[in-house]
């Protein structure tokens, strides 16, 4: 029995984040972090002024609450650093090595996913990602403003 095209959309996209987020969860260990940390180091490496919390959060889609409260790690790690004034959040140069570090292991992983894909399959793929991913946003936030109009 064939499944409807929502429940296989549902499965594999819940699948596919189920295996990232295993993924992360063993290999942060061996890092020396949490593997909240992961897209934070990666993002801060990226930026070249730094990121504030807020910008963290909104970067790597979680609550800044969670920034504020799992930061703290990384700063003790000796990973990250507080600059300007307590505002901005930057890498040291330990945790620009473990950034790129993260980025080898990235690497990894998605070239033995993308076994048997094609690069123009991919780039197709991540245009209809990008696209479902905004829909899905565009969506969740008219139900939102819809639910607090009542």
């Amino acid at each position: 029995m064939n499944k409807p095209r929502y429940e296989k959309f549902i499965l594999l996209i819940e699948g596919v984040q189920k295996s990232i987020k295993k993924l992360k969860y063993n290999e942060a260990p061996s890092l020396g972090i949490k593997s909240v940390h992961i897209f934070w180091l990666l993002h801060l490496k990226e930026s070249q002024k730094g990121l504030t919390a807020a910008e963290l959060a909104s970067a790597s889609m979680v609550d800044r609450s969670l920034v504020s409260r799992e930061i703290e790690a990384l700063i003790k790690g000796g990973y990250v650093s507080l600059e300007d004034e307590g505002r901005h959040y930057t890498l040291t140069d330990s945790g620009a090595a473990l950034a790129d570090a993260i980025k080898a292991k990235m690497s990894e992983v998605q070239s033995s996913v993308g076994d048997g894909i094609s690069p123009e399959e991919l780039a197709i793929f991540y245009r209809v990602l990008e696209k479902l991913h905004g829909n899905f946003a565009t969506l969740t936030e008219k139900k939102r403003r819809k639910s607090t109009d009542k």
